[in-house]
């Protein structure tokens, strides 16, 4: 069983490093600055999650487990999974693209759990892929860039979800 204080640590390491590579990317946040931010120190980061890579699978996991658990609870259509995905990604954009970028996927069986769940919803596999594949976060990033609002993007998803789950 973990300490109080340690669950504690470990929940405002996470929170902070949640937090900075939000806001900054991945690239730019050291543990240096998770550790400051979090208020604890640096050996207590490297005691507790290794190293770097070890923090970001770490932030991952718990963001990826918090999509299920959202997804789980909330969403009854296809569109809905698929808003509450969007919302998802778009909140944890730059974090998303990094996992993108790398050829581990930490949250692969979250992801494995997203497409069954999706494929359910929208009526195959395939469809799940197919909207998935929009929501990814370097696509989602392209279109931000390229003058789309969030808004845009979160209907058009849904629509895409709603058109595919209602086809026969």
């Amino acid at each position: 069983m973990e300490r109080a204080d340690a669950a504690r640590n470990r929940a405002a390491i996470l929170a902070a490093a949640t937090r900075l590579i939000g806001e900054r990317g991945i690239d730019a946040v050291s543990v240096d600055d998770v550790a400051v931010a979090a208020g604890v120190g640096k050996g207590t980061v490297f005691r507790r999650f290794g190293d770097k890579a070890g923090l970001v699978g770490a932030v991952v996991d718990a963001t990826a487990a918090s999509w299920i658990q959202t997804a789980s609870l909330e969403c009854r259509s296809a569109g809905e999974f698929a808003g509450t995905l969007f919302d998802h990604v778009l909140a944890s954009l730059p974090l998303v693209i990094a996992v993108e970028r790398t050829t581990v996927r930490s949250c692969e069986g979250n992801f494995r759990i997203t497409v069954e769940r999706l494929a359910r919803l929208v009526g195959s596999t395939f469809k799940a892929h197919t909207v998935l594949a929009v929501l990814r976060g370097e696509h989602i990033e392209f279109l931000l860039a390229q003058g789309m609002t969030a808004a845009e993007i979160r209907a058009g998803v849904i629509s895409l979800a709603d058109t595919l789950a209602a086809e026969v």
